[in-house]
């Protein structure tokens, strides 16, 4: 496989060991060298004050500012409600061209949902969605297998249905893609 390197860039911290966790579990899932560092980025820019939410779209434009190597991948984790033009909200968003992905925490946790909060569901939430969207940027569609990793999800309940890694069909694309 290619060498290939993944920076997790953060405008939010979701905390060290939930950072670590992911980390290794992105190294398990896609044999990359993992950074993790802060990102200083203003959002106020992406807010859409009607919908009371942060498009997704223009965050990524707006990173893509300062990214000088195109074959990195990047993994923004913002702690901010996004949508994308069509959808009521999204987990996320890969930019293929740009090689820059989003998460977002806010509806990964489950205070979201007026419930309390448990740290071992949203890890595992964060590390699908991070999957998720990071096999995007490997070139990896939407799979209609309910339980791989890159299954949309429509809803967190979709979310928490899938596993955090590739049916075996993806795996073969990833394979593929990073010959």
């Amino acid at each position: 496989m290619n060498e290939c390197e993944i920076s997790i860039l953060l405008l939010c911290n979701p905390g060290d060991l939930i950072l670590h966790e992911l980390k290794e579990h992105l190294y398990k899932v896609f044999r990359c060298r993992i950074t993790i560092s802060p990102y200083n980025m203003d959002l106020t820019f992406s807010f859409n004050k009607k919908r009371q939410q942060f498009i997704a779209e223009k965050i990524i434009e707006q990173a893509a500012l300062g990214k000088k190597n195109l074959s990195d991948k990047w993994l923004l984790i913002v702690d901010a409600d996004l949508y994308s033009p069509g959808l009521n909200f999204i987990f996320g968003l890969a930019d293929i061209q740009s090689g820059i992905s989003i998460v977002s925490i806010t509806r990964l946790k489950q205070e979201f949902y007026g419930l309390s909060g448990n740290q071992k569901l949203f890890l595992e939430r964060l590390k699908k969605e991070s999957t998720h969207e990071l096999g995007h940027l490997f070139l990896l569609r939407h799979c209609p297998d309910k339980k791989c990793v890159m299954r949309f999800s429509n809803s967190i309940y979709d979310t928490d249905e899938k596993l955090p890694d590739f049916c075996e069909t993806c795996k073969r694309s990833l394979k593929f893609y990073r010959q």
